[in-house]
């Protein structure tokens, strides 16, 4: 009896020391605009427990029953200290002053800086992309992720990435949840995300979290801002080629939020004064190109648990070229004109709910459109001087139907849950053309409609668990469902990330990921247009997949120094590539039977170091690497160098910031030279004696990728002035110098072919390889006022 007597008084004890813990939660915002914050550190000292804002700027702490000091720190910030009497679970809404000091000089370090790194994740501020050299004027959300170790330019002048030996569309790129299918403007001048509408940045190359998946190398997780409850704030910029203003209104106050950016080019109003001006309206050619962006979002507080969101992205490109006849070269040709068109839309609406202290909802609705479009116009003349006008259309794209339902459950500090599931309905337009001929007797139409539907599912469930102090792990499962033309692909993928803090100032970290793809990207690989088609897997060409390793070691230094190194390991399945001899024509017909599948393998070391506080910071990076495919029918089956395939990269960032009004940036980028196909031998035309040819479209190769280009170099320095600040209104005058020494880098490289005849009569060729560069040394001038 007595026995039983203490095992009941023992349970509850147990029971009603369980019952004296409760949970504070709520969100931590800005004091003064009502943003939240993603990322700050909420914790009680006392008991050494804390925990992080998610992506909504939600925490949820359990501490013991009594009086606690919580804390609230984040960077750029003054802490946050609050006394509470902890007698139930409470909501507890956080709000920070910024710092007086300059942000440069508030800087997280010590215990919680090491132990928080994450394998492979990759944290950037607005503040940071602004802090780099501006091209044309203008700094880019794209080019700034490029100075990051293991991340590369495809082409200069492209937004898109190679990340760790992967191609372009590998990466799932995000914006506010919603996939971006193609990130670059004409030109690759700047990438479609506009700085000003940009809240945080988030890069994985490794240790994917569960909750992501679709690609194979990278995702780009792009937060955008909430916009001020309280002021009417916004700015207003003018660069080389554009203009774009950003706008904050607090429709209610401490409520409802509207913002709204936009960004347009105005060198199509120049090019149109250059054409009426000083180009002669009988002229052979002229050419003319826009592009803008604009994002728009509604926050609405409904009650302190429960928010609206409504959110939506266009950005568009077009391009026209105009060509007249000319007697005495193209006699039946009156006129011709192409336009290129292509963009984005996004618009989704989202919910996020405390469902409980220590469970968080978040649910959307998102409708995405990618679309891209040739047109042609031809007016010429036949027999007996009739007009006639032939008109060809090209159009292609994408659109997406997606829901999605997430959680985020903390039965613990220790333990950090997130489970939910997305469907999305794709609508894949690989192409829809049109021919029209029209004379004053006949009128002929060709139309082939073609649409491909598919739908995807996915379910995952992840737990970031801090085991003991030293020792945690992101472990997790993603299954996912894949449905085309009566065919469905199921996987269950399983990622893991272990960390391990060796001493305050030193960690260690391991992981692994299973990724799979669900759509290729066919591409023209052209610097100036965007001819790219996106296409599912058939039941003929299988889904890509990779399995990933990785390694880091991450130190910290005296004076906010930070040391990593990370090693890894990929390999890849059922990737995709041109047979010999065939190449992407701008159709998708019969596209699996012009490529072959293979296997893929990148591995790679990457060292940086970086300063984060005082009046110098800046990082510098090395990365060595290798990536190489192979197939059974292409390069005889060996193995062969990758196009992004660069052993050597390196990547400095410099930022000085002299006194309150100056500030001057610098960065310099190094790698090994681009990998092209260079034939052995080529076959001229003998009636043809100047010839000008690709070198992809030459023939007689001996190996793919055989011939690699000079290496490429390039400094870019940029200084700021910045107004004395009156209350919220101040000014910045930006000058950049992209190519300070002007270095000839090679684009391209082409085969000049020349015929001459010998005192024998015999003509003779010779060929001679002719390097091509895309952008020289560029000086440029932005100007913005803040208010």
């Amino acid at each position: 009896m007595r026995k039983t007597v203490a095992v009941v008084f023992l349970f509850c004890a147990i029971v009603s020391g369980y019952a004296q813990n409760y949970t504070i939660s709520g969100y931590v915002r800005d004091s003064e605009t009502k943003e939240v914050l993603i990322s700050a550190n909420v914790y009680e000292t006392e008991s050494e427990k804390g925990c992080f804002t998610n992506s909504y700027g939600f925490y949820s702490l359990t501490l013991p029953k009594g009086v606690k000091t919580v804390h609230c720190s984040f960077l750029g910030y003054e802490q946050g200290v609050i006394d509470i009497d902890l007698a139930k679970d409470t909501t507890l809404q956080i709000y920070l002053n910024r710092s007086a000091k300059e942000l440069s000089e508030v800087v997280v370090s010590g215990n919680t800086a090491v132990k928080n790194k994450r394998l492979g994740a990759v944290e950037m501020s607005v503040l940071q992309i602004k802090n780099t050299p501006a091209l044309l004027g203008e700094t880019d959300l794209m080019k700034s992720l490029q100075l990051i170790p293991g991340v590369q330019n495809t082409t200069e002048g492209k937004s898109d990435l190679s990340v760790r030996g992967g191609s372009p569309d590998q990466n799932l790129i995000l914006l506010d949840g919603v996939p971006i299918y193609n990130a670059n403007h004409v030109f690759g001048f700047l990438s479609v995300f506009n700085t000003d509408a940009l809240k945080k940045v988030t890069l994985y190359k490794s240790g994917f979290p569960a909750r992501f998946g679709g690609r194979l190398s990278s995702v780009v997780d792009i937060t955008t801002k909430d916009g001020n409850k309280n002021l009417f704030s916004g700015s207003a910029s003018v660069g080389l080629p554009t203009v774009k203003f950003n706008i904050e209104v607090p429709i209610a106050k401490d409520k409802t939020s509207f913002t709204f950016s936009a960004r347009r080019t105005y060198l199509d109003l120049v090019m149109d004064a250059v054409n009426r001006w000083f180009i002669d309206e009988q002229s052979d050619s002229r050419a003319n190109f826009f592009f803008h962006d604009i994002n728009a979002t509604i926050h609405h507080k409904m009650d302190d648990k429960t928010f609206v969101y409504i959110s939506a992205y266009t950005g568009n490109d077009k391009l026209k070229q105009e060509t007249r006849g000319i007697e005495d070269r193209i006699t039946a040709h009156d006129a011709s004109t192409e336009n290129w068109d292509w963009g984005n839309t996004i618009i989704s609406g989202k919910l996020s709910r405390i469902v409980a202290p220590n469970l968080f909802f978040k649910g959307a609705l998102i409708y995405n459109h990618y679309h891209y479009q040739i047109t042609t116009n031809d007016e010429y003349i036949v027999q007996d001087d009739q007009k006639a006008s032939r008109s060809f259309l090209f159009s292609s794209g994408i659109k997406d139907y997606s829901v999605s339902a997430d959680f985020e459950y903390y039965p613990t500090n220790s333990h950090n849950v997130k489970f939910g599931s997305i469907f999305t309905f794709h609508d894949f337009n690989p192409e829809v053309i049109s021919l029209t001929s029209k004379s004053d007797t006949v009128v002929n139409k060709n139309n082939n409609p073609k649409s491909v539907f598919t739908k995807e599912f996915a379910l995952y469930a992840e737990d970031d668990w801090n085991i003991t102090r030293a020792i945690g792990l992101n472990a997790g499962l993603r299954f996912a469902a894949f449905n085309v033309n009566e065919k469905t692909y199921t996987s269950i993928d399983p990622r893991l990330s272990l960390r391990f803090l060796l001493t305050d100032k030193m960690a260690l970290q391991a992981g692994y990921a299973l990724m799979q793809q669900y759509v290729h990207l066919l591409s023209s690989n052209s610097v100036i247009l965007q001819t790219d088609l996106w296409v599912p897997a058939t039941d003929k060409v299988k889904p890509m997949q990779s399995n990933q390793y990785s390694l880091g070691v991450f130190y910290e230094l005296p004076k906010t120094i930070f040391l990593s190194f990370e090693t890894y390991y990929k390999s890849m399945q059922n990737v995709i590539d041109y047979k010999d001899g065939i190449s992407y024509t701008g159709v998708s017909a019969g596209w699996e039977n012009k490529v072959e599948a293979g296997i893929g393998r990148s591995y790679g070391m990457e060292f940086s170091v970086e300063k984060k506080g005082g009046q110098v910071t800046g990082t510098a990076s090395y990365t060595w690497s290798k990536s190489e495919r192979k197939f059974d029918e292409i390069n005889f089956g060996e193995w062969f160098p990758a196009k992004y395939d660069r052993r050597h990269v390196i990547n400095m960032l410099l930022n000085y910031k002299l006194n309150e009004k100056f500030d001057f940036t610098t960065t310099w980028t190094y790698h090994s030279g681009d990998r092209i196909t260079l034939p052995m031998m080529t076959h001229i035309p003998l009636d043809i004696p100047d010839m000008w040819r690709t070198i992809e479209d030459l023939l007689e190769l001996d190996h793919r990728n055989n011939y690699q280009m000079a290496d490429y170099h390039r400094l870019d320095m940029g200084i700021n002035y910045t107004s004395k600040k009156k209350k919220n209104r101040y000014s910045v005058l930006n000058l950049s110098v992209y190519n300070v020494y002007n270095r000839m880098n090679p684009y391209k490289l082409i085969l000049e072919s020349d015929m001459h005849k010998e005192v024998t009569g015999e003509h003779v060729y010779t060929h001679k390889l002719k390097q091509i560069t895309l952008f020289p040394i560029i000086p440029s001038l932005s100007f913005t006022y803040h208010f």
